[in-house]
């Protein structure tokens, strides 16, 4: 009982993490909002809602405009870049409008539909905060998952189906691709947080901490559709539904390059 009252958690400054929150929170409202009977709530409340939530967390944006510190232990920061970033809500906005009729939040579920988008901004608001490889990754991994499910949400096309298999199939390589060189990174400098791999670094560079940066270079690449490793980007675009598509064409494109900055 000693040990476990001497532990403590992580530092948090809550009003840095609110956009955060907002979208967490968010995206489980909307999935319960979803679950409910009347056909109101699923095509009206549940878009409604998501279009508030984005509201809300860009408002907290604006709340923390020209703020520059850490949010969660070094783990995340509030600087110019993630908050430059997170202007992708109003891609998501646009997405949430574009969708509003279509046929793909009917079939999959409204609040499946997007809870799903809203965890993915959430992903790319968490890659654009990272500080260091831990949150790089999972910043990515929430950005992608549900990316694999919107595009395969047209369950009655084949193409879409095919489309979701082959983002989910591709996906993976550059996910694993990313990881194995965020390891190789760990393993020649030690660390895990940016500016001490930085400081590392600058006294001189090694096969193994090469070989991680190119790989770390090349798994975004995939995100970013980069040649030579696009050729996953017209079968998935194709098979996706529209608004879908125009998303990942522009804010998982933001975010990758966001991150290799």
């Amino acid at each position: 009982m000693t040990v476990l009252a001497a532990l403590k958690g992580p530092h948090i400054d809550w009003a840095g993490f609110s956009p955060l929150v907002a979208l967490a929170g968010g995206a489980i409202v909307v999935l319960v909002v979803g679950l409910l009977r009347p056909p109101a709530a699923r095509e009206r409340a549940v878009p409604g809602l998501t279009l508030a939530t984005l509201a809300a967390a860009l408002g907290l944006v604006v709340w923390q405009w020209g703020e520059r510190k850490s949010i969660v232990s070094g783990a995340l920061a509030v600087d110019d870049l993630a908050l430059l970033l997170n202007g992708l809500f109003v891609a998501g906005m646009t997405v949430v409008l574009a969708a509003w009729r279509a046929a793909g939040p009917r079939e999959a579920g409204h609040g499946e539909h997007h809870a799903l988008l809203l965890s993915s901004i959430l992903g790319m608001a968490v890659l654009g905060a990272s500080q260091n490889l831990v949150t790089l990754f999972l910043g990515l991994e929430l950005l992608s998952i549900p990316l694999y499910v919107l595009c395969a949400s047209r369950l009655g096309l084949e193409r879409s189906l095919e489309s979701g298999l082959k983002y989910l199939i591709i996906g993976s390589v550059g996910s694993a691709t990313l990881l194995y060189g965020l390891a190789l990174a760990y393993g020649a400098t030690g660390a895990t947080d940016f500016a001490a791999i930085a400081h590392k670094l600058s006294a001189g560079t090694n096969t193994m901490s090469l070989t991680g940066i190119g790989l770390v270079v090349a798994g975004l690449a995939f995100k970013a559709s980069v040649a030579p490793f696009h050729q996953w980007t017209p079968d998935v675009y194709e098979g996706a539904p529209t608004p879908i598509t125009a998303f990942m064409a522009v804010a998982t494109k933001a975010a990758a390059f966001a991150i290799i900055l």
